[in-house]
């Protein structure tokens, strides 16, 4: 886990941090963290590939048939 220091008011791991608070944390990059010792956790390229693959593409929407 590394350690980190929040640099503004956060909400993370279930709870608000406060600027200054220091704790453990073993999630991904957040910018509103500085990493004192350890690194953020790196996410790996074929979960963001397969979560990328399940999203649905935009279509519009059939137009309907004017009634006249």
């Amino acid at each position: 886990m590394a350690q980190v220091r929040a640099k503004t008011i956060c909400f993370v791991d279930n709870g608000m941090r406060q600027a200054g608070d220091v704790f453990e944390y073993d999630g991904p990059k957040n910018t509103n963290l500085e990493y004192l010792k350890g690194a953020p956790v790196e996410t790996d390229e074929v979960e963001q590939e397969a979560a990328e693959a399940t999203t649905k593409k935009w279509s519009p929407k059939a137009k309907r048939a004017s009634a006249e």
